[in-house]
């Protein structure tokens, strides 16, 4: 079938070599919050909304930090192309120095405020009392999540997508495990609830970035750094890591917060809207991750390919990855439009709330496809070829112009507004962002070297 499409075997495999530990690895991670909803979920709507919302928070974090990386990986990608190892230390470097002291910060909000945070969301005193116990133990799991984000970044630049596959693996294993225990007080175990699920959390997510430590430097892996280069730090560095750098943080910030200005929205219609859609957005990330994952191989593969002069070949192989993408969102839509009913079984919902989700959960298939392609461009194409501001502008428009605007419109002039409508309306901001990128792609003014 993919033949059919143009798609030559040199290619899928070329691409699939990098996606798919990468998708392996998000599917993971997804894998592990759905565990923690599940599990969540076995207690109740109140809880699911805590915890739900308490993530909220720790996505803001995560999405900081995560801008810092990528904006590392942008120059990483470049210099192995050209094979620099020792200029990709000193960017993974400052990505950890700096991911660190923003983790710190996060983690201290996170424990000092935690009732501020949850009532940003909903003023719930049951669900906030929920979210505060989640909030003040998870919080030093932000620091450990920092850090394995910087040297996974460092790993995907360099062409090694399963090491950070394997750590995953190890946390969610972890993570099952001590859910089960904690949460339910199993075998001898204290029944904690959703401090249980925080600190089952917090302790695989040290478990993982110890693999990822052990890997790297026990087999003096190419970017085992050693820090050598924090002695050396001179201010036009930092200018040089921030001019390209902080486009993309600014923009993963401002997209967080637009997605938890979202929940917000969400929230002013009750209690059980929050848990609807914290239950459809988690089963929903399971399948983002493809689009997400075959985005971040395709900025590995343009970069590199800038990285080497070839401007043409990274030109060509945009189109083609996006065509890819777009052809595997129409098929995963399918599959999740006619699956998503069976999975609302696992959560202890009132039937007005499962009814709502599935409902949800259908939109969201419907808008894979769009999902996909503007997934593709702004962290594959775009970024991968250096032109974040246009990447930047793109999401900007789509969640601030449109969706955020009309999705407060909707709650202030739609009489009877359901959760179900709402989301229908903020998801008309993926259609804006295929339009605006399209143009862009087919141009050449998207590709530029930085390195």
């Amino acid at each position: 079938m993919l033949q059919k499409f143009k798609f030559e075997k040199s290619f899928i495999k070329m691409l699939m070599s990098l996606a798919i530990p990468i998708i392996l690895q998000s599917l993971i991670t997804a894998s592990l919050n759905l565990l923690d909803n599940v599990m969540v979920g076995k207690l109740g709507e109140n809880e699911i909304a805590a915890v739900g919302l308490s993530n909220q928070f720790y996505m803001i974090f995560f999405y900081s930090v995560a801008g810092i990386g990528m904006g590392a990986s942008i120059f990483m990608s470049q210099l192995w192309g050209k094979r620099d190892v020792k200029k990709i230390h000193e960017f993974l470097d400052l990505s950890l120095l700096i991911s660190t002291v923003v983790s710190v910060f996060f983690a201290a909000i996170a424990f000092i405020f935690p009732e501020n945070i949850i009532h940003i969301f909903l003023k719930d005193a049951n669900v906030t009392a929920l979210g505060v116990s989640y909030l003040k133990i998870v919080s030093v799991s932000y620091i450990i999540s920092s850090i394995t984000l910087a040297y996974s970044m460092a790993l995907r630049s360099t062409a090694q997508t399963k090491i950070p596959m394997y750590g995953s693996i190890v946390g969610i294993i972890f993570n099952g495990i001590l859910n089960y225990l904690l949460i339910f007080g199993k075998f001898g175990f204290p029944q904690m609830g959703v401090s249980g699920a925080a600190l089952g959390t917090t302790i695989s997510r040290v478990m993982e970035l110890s693999f990822v430590l052990f890997m790297i430097y026990k087999f003096d892996n190419i970017i085992a750094t050693k820090f050598v280069s924090l002695k050396t730090l001179t201010l036009n560095k930092f200018r040089e890591f921030f001019k390209i750098a902080s486009p993309v943080i600014f923009n993963d910030i401002m997209w967080i917060l637009g997605i938890s200005t979202y929940s917000i929205a969400y929230a002013k219609l009750g209690v059980n809207a929050t848990a609807t859609m914290q239950i459809a957005i988690t089963v929903n990330n399971m399948f983002n991750i493809f689009g997400i994952g075959i985005g971040v191989a395709s900025a590995i593969i343009i970069g590199n390919k800038i990285g080497e002069g070839k401007t043409q070949e990274a030109h060509f192989l945009s189109i083609k990855i996006s065509q890819f993408g777009v052809l595997l969102g129409i098929i995963i839509g399918v599959l999740f439009y006619f699956l998503s009913p069976l999975v609302v079984g696992v959560f202890k919902i009132t039937p007005e709330t499962t009814k709502n989700v599935i409902i949800v959960l259908k939109i969201m298939a419907v808008f894979i496809p769009a999902r996909f392609y503007a997934i593709i461009q702004v962290i594959g194409t775009l970024r991968g070829g250096g032109d974040v501001v246009y990447a930047i502008a793109t999401e900007m428009i789509g969640i601030w112009v449109i969706g955020v605007p009309m999705a407060f419109a909707a709650i202030y002039f739609v009489p009877g507004l359901s959760i179900t409508t709402l989301y229908f309306i903020i998801c008309l901001e993926e259609l804006v962002k295929c339009a605006i990128t399209y143009p862009r792609v087919k141009s050449y003014k998207w590709i530029k070297s930085l390195v």
